[in-house]
């Protein structure tokens, strides 16, 4: 898609993109277009947040004043310039309501609820209205001064003001350009703005276009926001590929943190999976590992999702991240080979077993429970022999009857009966997530050992081996490149 393909196509179009890929000189092209009413708002928003009647006489004197000064990096007096179009947020609103009301239209919104919305997104200080500006107050009490509130405070209320006054233009072609509206902004407040700002622009229908490293901005739109996302990768880029917001952005961006490009999601990388249990396997499998293993684990929800979202981490992150890596880990199901091809960036792997519950069933677990594959067998025969009419005893009973195929057996509606039978009460996830930080890095060729019931691709990818030599940081050195 083009540039005007994008605009057109949904009401937010949220830009990522490293440094120096082009999301500001993007916008600051659109912004020069004389086929569109825009406002750009500059990433770097200096200033303290209270009027200057310099600002306003440098405003009244030149309509482009603002403009040129905001089409650069850095604006010095970015909130007093915000300071300033408060007063004409109060107008533009005073002048609706008489219009309304002298047509017989009823008034939705008066300048008291302005006042209101701006004051829902400040958790610690209030905004009033006051005879020529506003003032700023402690919730509840004295006022303060502009220089005393936080930058994010004001930052939030500047940007608030800005949204407002926009959203009042009486002109088509309406687009708002906000380069980097998180500067400044805790991921709290970044949600709050977010939410603000879809409800203002989807009820005064203006669109509106975003250029930002954070992706907590894209995790705070709603499900319902008509929105796209698009990856940049040249300041020179014409042809675009956008993708809509859906399950995977809401799984998987939390897991980048709010600043991915600070490094942290290579030290912690994403590693899909198939299903909630898996996740807590992978969980516990960290916490058990004392810092040698580092994965935040992502929930597909089945493996015909799988193939999607392991083609969206290959697609987008080189466009987010340095060296990026992703990883997938599936089930063995009814494949006859474990081996599976990375894509790009993505390093798949599958378990050598039907599915990671079957972990339960390998020597080593066995073995914690001083127990050998025949004896944990008798085990499970007198069980289904003292339970004929169990839900469960039908599928324990064919567990009994090829129990030397456990391997690769679906062992999942049974699972919390071989846990009961090992005569423990943790969780089956807690339990195997222990055995694999355990024993992971003792190899075994025997059939039903851990070693084979992972397979080699899933060690080698995931849990390499570590020597008392790199004292663990092996692993961390192959994710980040060190």
């Amino acid at each position: 898609m083009n540039i005007d393909e994008l605009i057109g196509n949904a009401r937010f179009s949220v830009f990522l993109g490293k440094n120096g890929s082009g999301k500001s000189t993007l916008l600051r092209r659109l912004d020069a277009r004389d086929d569109l009413n825009t406002k750009y708002i500059s990433p770097e928003r200096g200033g303290i947040l209270k009027y200057d009647p310099n600002v306003d006489q440098n405003i009244s004197n030149n309509a482009n004043w603002i403009v040129n000064d905001r089409r650069k990096n850095r604006t010095e007096s970015f909130r007093q310039q915000s300071a300033v179009q408060y007063r004409n947020l109060e107008l533009a609103v005073l002048r609706e309501e008489v219009r309304l009301r002298k047509s017989g239209e009823s008034v939705e919104q008066s300048f008291d609820d302005i006042i209101e919305q701006i004051n829902e997104l400040l958790p610690k200080v209030e905004f009033k209205q006051g005879e020529r500006t506003f003032s700023i107050h402690q919730s509840g009490g004295d006022e303060i001064g502009a220089d005393e509130i936080s930058s994010g405070e004001s930052e939030l209320i500047a940007l608030a003001i800005e949204i407002l006054v926009f959203s009042r233009l009486a002109v088509d072609g309406r687009v708002l350009l906000l380069d980097e509206p998180d500067v400044h902004l805790h991921p709290d407040l970044q949600e709050q703005l977010i939410a603000f700002l879809e409800r203002t622009a989807t009820d005064r229908d203006f669109r509106v276009a975003i250029a930002t490293h954070s992706t907590a901005i894209i995790g705070s739109f709603s499900k319902e926001a008509d929105l796209h996302i698009v990856p940049m990768t040249s300041r020179d880029q014409t042809e675009f590929d956008a993708f809509e917001y859906d399950p995977i952005c809401q799984e998987i961006l939390p897991i980048f943190g709010c600043h991915p490009l600070s490094g942290q999601f290579n030290k912690t990388p994403v590693l899909l999976v198939e299903g909630d249990d898996d996740r807590r396997v992978i969980e516990q499998i960290v916490r058990s590992g004392n810092g040698r293993f580092a994965f935040a684990p992502c929930v597909v929800g089945s493996v015909d999702e799988m193939g999607k979202w392991e083609n969206w981490l290959s697609t987008y992150l080189p466009s987010i991240y340095d060296d990026p890596k992703g990883y997938s880990l599936r089930d063995l199901d009814d494949a006859e080979n474990p081996e599976i091809n990375d894509i790009g960036c993505v390093s798949r792997s599958r378990l050598n077993c039907y599915a990671i519950e079957n972990l339960l069933l390998t020597n080593e677990c066995l073995a914690q429970f001083d127990l050998k594959p025949k004896s944990f067998r008798k085990k499970l025969q007198k069980w289904v022999e003292e339970n004929p009419k169990h839900q469960t005893t039908e599928a324990t009973l064919a567990l009994v009857d090829n129990f030397d195929a456990r391997r690769t057996l679906k062992i999942k509606d049974v699972r919390n009966v071989i846990t009961a039978l090992l005569g423990t009460n943790k969780p089956w996830e807690i339990l195997v997530g222990q055995l694999v930080a355990q024993n992971v890095n003792s190899k075994s060729d025997d059939a039903n050992s851990l070693h084979t019931y992972l397979g080699d691709s899933v060690i080698d990818k995931l849990f390499p081996v570590q020597d008392d030599e790199n004292k663990g940081c092996k692993l961390l050195k192959k994710l980040t490149g060190g």
